[in-house]
């Protein structure tokens, strides 16, 4: 991900936020990475407790209004903040978003932007997908991040109705100044390939472009090793389509870069701080324990010393 908005666009500051205990050796050593910042340094408070209920991914999810208000206030002469998911790779510069974002406060990109027979999806996953969206520094901005950080303090689950920091999402045309972007180039993934106005039409020079003239400007590769490749396979069944050559490159580039390897280092907010493994239980325990919460104790301290459930 880095690599391609650097390449892409040499003048954005890359910025990636770990829900870690400490930096890796290996997020330090990434040239195209401009800052590697601690979710534990974002200023939430009350992190460890606002995290124990979580699992891995609700946990990681959580955070994400924080680090977007944390990138503002660090970087006061950056206008805009995009937010991807590290499974989001650039083809093209993001031209189109950043001249939206002269005019526009909140973008956020929609699953789908053509109507399908499966609506249910909405219903389970939200309408937008927030591992793709866009702000400009203003007071709209900030209020909607801290309107929708409040909710993911606590209840960012993934079961319904909330499936992480989505479903959230869904209220915040009601309550805010958003632009629903719906450029076709933008956020494609599993969910939208079986629109038409999605799919590769031809490659010239490098540039890859949809039909009528639009660029294809970033995949987000979410599902790699089942849902991906079955919709792609399903509504792409052109194997020499380019996004089959686009899929094996970054299949190539993720074991180059270490991905067996580093797909193991276990997550450090997984285990107390002797090394004991926390249990689902005792994360579903601590999530409806009010009064462990408002302690102020670290529930990662251990089973039955300090913070212990």
């Amino acid at each position: 991900m880095a690599r391609a908005a650097k390449y892409h666009m040499p003048y954005a500051r890359v910025v990636i936020c770990l829900m870690e205990r400490e930096i890796h050796p290996a997020a330090l050593d990434v040239p195209w990475i401009d800052d590697v910042i601690l979710a534990k340094d974002l200023g939430i408070p009350r992190f460890e407790g606002s995290i124990f209920k979580y699992s891995l991914l609700e946990g990681v999810t959580s955070i994400k209004p924080a680090f977007l208000r944390l990138l503002f206030d660090r970087y006061p002469e950056e206008m805009n903040v995009v937010f991807m998911d590290t499974d989001i790779i650039a083809y093209a510069p993001y031209d189109d978003l950043l001249a939206a974002l002269e005019h526009h406060e909140i973008l956020l990109t929609p699953h789908r932007i053509e109507p399908n027979d499966d609506p249910l999806g909405y219903l389970q996953h939200g309408v937008f997908n927030t591992g793709f969206l866009a702000l400009r520094r203003s007071e709209e901005a900030m209020r909607f991040l801290e309107w929708w950080g409040q909710r993911l303090y606590s209840y960012c689950y993934y079961h319904a109705p909330f499936f992480v920091d989505q479903k959230w999402v869904d209220l915040a045309p009601a309550l805010f100044n958003v632009t629903v972007w719906k450029h076709p180039g933008y956020n494609v993934a599993a969910w939208n390939l079986h629109e038409r106005c999605r799919k590769i039409v031809r490659e010239e020079n490098g540039r890859y472009w949809l039909d009528n003239n639009v660029p294809f400007v970033c995949y987000h590769y979410s599902g790699l090793h089942g849902m991906l490749q079955y919709c792609m396979s399903e509504w792409i069944p052109d194997r020499g389509n380019p996004l089959y050559r686009l899929l094996q490159l970054y299949l190539e580039e993720m074991d180059v870069m270490g991905k067996e390897e580093l797909s193991k280092i276990p997550w450090s907010y997984d285990y107390y701080l002797d090394g004991t493994p926390v249990t689902v239980q005792e994360r579903k325990a601590y999530g409806s324990n009010i009064e462990a919460f408002e302690s102020g104790r670290d529930p990662f301290g251990s089973r039955e010393g300090d913070g212990g459930i």
